[in-house]
């Protein structure tokens, strides 16, 4: 390789080092060197240093070795910075760098530590396909997309995003696991990401100190990942699907304020919802905002989801969460036996169709009457409108001899507080068996208010 013409440094540049072909720009009115372009393609490179820089074009580093440190301070870039394939043998420092188009660094290796610091790009920045060896710390970045597909860290990472639109991780591998914090919004979707070490995904601290909630990362989809060793804090899981994930019990979520809720209604129980049973239910009323394009997945897939989330929940005594979770784990239950039942009557299965009818009917009816045995309003109304009904039939049909209705009543309710007792008063046949299915019934409901009462306490 020849030599720079003004030194003894090889040449670069049109017959210049590095240095001196920077030298010979003219300057701007900060005084800081004004290139065109700077195109440093497959050249093998030692030390780098590009500091108080402006590059109205590209910076283009494709397929070139560097021998020694890269340091970029203080550059602006009009263009991008496309640093594919590019090989880096040590120390990489990114600080203070403007992008105004997108910065790349697809099929890059790294064999050293890399720091990038207050990076802003106008588009996107990827090191989609890149081999990360050192230890890897990204501060302040903004832009509208970070891409690590199929990236590799060998080495713990910490990513500090700040105003950074979406996060694609899609199989990227962070053998010794990652910090992901977000100043902002941004969306995350974790599939099939390779999380060998424990990891966290969670907001920035002034948002979470100042309870900034529209500012919470977002988490997409978790299709294919091991959850085991992943802690979200102060995450917005309103949209988040668990479908195919794995090791969901073995997930931590700090903020119960995270989650999705039901919608509010009458005739809907209030309680934190998963955004999948939004997506299977198909309603209006259970819409999720926005245009949501995930597909519904499985009913099952959903039920499975909320039975390990409960015992997720169950594990760190978090009864209230637990409580909420097997509520959905129930409805989702219901809503799939419902659906079998009417594709067993639409293909002619009968024995199959009515087989599950009925296990349909005592979980409705398990429903309707406790709400799965954690709302007791509904047993205890059900159980007075029951007294206040046996004690209008007993007053016209049940005794031999005229009675009062609060006679009846008074009899009713003495009746239902016993299951065996015999009547001490002469009634008519009719009155018989309003007794006796009084006898059976009011006890069950009793009972299950009774135990819904109690999982109140235990939240």
């Amino acid at each position: 390789m020849a030599n720079c013409v003004e030194c003894s440094g090889e040449a670069v540049v049109d017959e210049r080092c590095l240095a001196h072909h920077i030298a010979s720009c003219p300057t701007d009115e900060r005084g800081r060197p004004v290139l065109a372009d700077l195109d440093l393609s497959g050249q093998r490179l030692d030390e780098v240093q590009l500091t108080g820089l402006v590059i109205t074009g590209d910076l283009k580093c494709s397929g070139a070795t560097f021998r020694g440190s890269l340091r970029i301070r203080d550059v602006e870039i009009g263009g991008a910075a496309v640093f594919d394939g590019a090989h880096l043998q040590a120390y990489v420092s990114i600080n203070d760098l403007t992008v105004g188009e997108l910065l790349r660094m697809r099929d890059a290796v790294f064999e050293r530590d890399v720091f990038l610091a207050d990076v802003t790009c106008g588009g996107v920045v990827s090191l989609a396909r890149g081999t990360l060896s050192g230890s890897v710390e990204i501060a302040g970045l903004r832009a509208d997309l970070l891409d690590l597909r199929r990236t590799t860290f060998q080495h713990r990472a910490l990513l500090q995003l700040g105003d950074v639109r979406e996060a694609d991780l899609r199989r990227a591998g962070f053998h010794r696991g990652v910090r992901v914090t977000c100043a902002g919004p941004t969306r995350l979707d974790l599939l099939e990401v390779d999380l060998g070490g424990p990891s966290v995904v969670a907001a920035a601290a002034p948002t979470v100190e100042a309870w900034r909630m529209q500012d919470r990362p977002v988490l997409g989809r978790l299709l294919g990942t091991d959850l085991s060793q992943l802690r979200l804090s102060y995450v917005d899981l309103s949209e988040c699907s668990f479908a195919g994930a794995h090791n969901l019990d073995k997930l931590t979520v700090d903020d119960w304020h995270g989650w999705r809720t039901s919608p509010r209604s009458l005739w809907i129980t209030h309680r934190a919802t998963l955004a999948d049973e939004h997506r299977v239910r198909g309603h209006a009323r259970w819409a999720l905002p926005g245009a949501d394009g995930h597909e519904a997945p499985s009913v099952d897939s959903v039920q499975a989801d909320y039975h390990n989330l409960r015992s997720m929940m169950q594990d760190r005594k978090d009864q209230r969460a637990a409580s909420d979770f097997y509520y959905g784990e129930m409805e989702m239950r219901r809503i799939g036996l419902w659906r079998s039942v009417r594709n067993g009557l639409r293909e002619r299965h009968w024995r199959a169709a009515f087989s599950t009818l009925g296990e349909w009917l005592l979980l409705w009816l398990y429903w309707l009457l406790s709400g799965y045995g954690q709302r007791a309003w509904r047993a205890f109304v059900t159980l007075g409108l029951v007294v206040a009904a046996a004690s209008a039939a007993l007053d016209r049909w049940g005794f031999q001899s005229p009675t009062a209705y609060g006679d009846a009543l008074r009899y009713t309710l003495r009746a239902a507080s016993t299951l065996l007792r015999g009547s001490d008063v002469a009634l008519t046949p009719t009155g018989d068996w309003i007794e006796l299915v009084l006898r059976l019934i009011a006890p069950l409901l009793l009972a299950l208010g009774l135990l819904a009462i109690r999982e109140r306490v235990r939240r």
